[in-house]
């Protein structure tokens, strides 16, 4: 069948680092890459990026995932291998950034062979339309980090699930960091008491409910920041 290629390029009102960083802030692609349902970052490498990363992707016609083993010439050119899919049988290409000053031109070339039976033209067209979303959202974010916004996933969470993070200086050891993700886990598990208790009312019930949420998101973060000190 052969791998059915797409390519698209735009410029972008953005340094060519801040494009760089947010196309390979891979844990971020779901609240700002349209067609991207979630991600996972399998394995990093000696400088903290993505290398071995697990996407799953609204392709139009049906979800697709897929593990792609990354390299970098940085901050012009990602490239990737493929490792393995559901619904994909292989996948190739690169994205390439072109530095102008201050703006930067994007180009991004993908050739994906699906493992499912699809009439060609669906296929190639689905498949431009999902690329050309890709690199227009790429736009949009790296244009939002170079006018001094935060990254869409920071923007979308709440403020005290944003905060939390704050909390911990970044230059906290991770004996630290494990202290205070220890210390939310136990603080977790006394609401979880006081939930069973009959006499906790409604508005009660919901502020339990906030905070351990914000809980969750801080043991979330500890973790891997805890994950990436140890792979480094």
């Amino acid at each position: 069948m052969g791998l059915n290629w797409a390519e698209h390029t735009v410029e972008i009102a953005a340094p060519i680092e801040t494009c760089f960083a947010a196309i390979t802030d891979y844990e971020t692609f779901p609240s700002w890459q349209s067609a991207v349902v979630d991600t996972e970052v399998l394995d990093w490498d000696r400088k903290g990026r993505g290398k071995r990363v697990r996407l799953v992707v609204d392709a139009k016609v049906r979800k697709v995932d897929y593990v792609l083993d990354y390299r970098y010439d940085e901050p012009r050119r990602i490239e990737w291998d493929f490792v393995e899919g559901n619904g994909i049988n292989d996948a190739d290409g690169h994205y390439l950034f072109d530095d102008l000053g201050d703006r930067t031109r994007a180009t991004y070339k993908f050739g994906l062979e699906v493992g499912i039976p699809l009439p060609g033209p669906v296929a190639r067209r689905a498949h431009k339309s999902t690329l050309k979303s890709s690199v227009e959202d790429l736009k949009r974010e790296a244009e939002r980090r170079a006018a001094g916004e935060r990254p869409a996933a920071e923007r979308a969470a709440p403020r005290s699930t944003s905060t939390a993070a704050e909390w911990m200086p970044a230059a906290q050891s991770n004996n630290s960091i494990r202290e205070a993700a220890g210390e939310v886990v136990s603080s977790v598990a006394n609401l979880g008491g006081v939930i069973g208790s009959k006499t906790v009312g409604r508005p009660a019930r919901r502020a339990i409910d906030l905070a351990t949420d914000v809980a969750g998101s801080v043991t979330s973060r500890a973790a891997r920041v805890l994950g990436r000190g140890s792979r480094r």
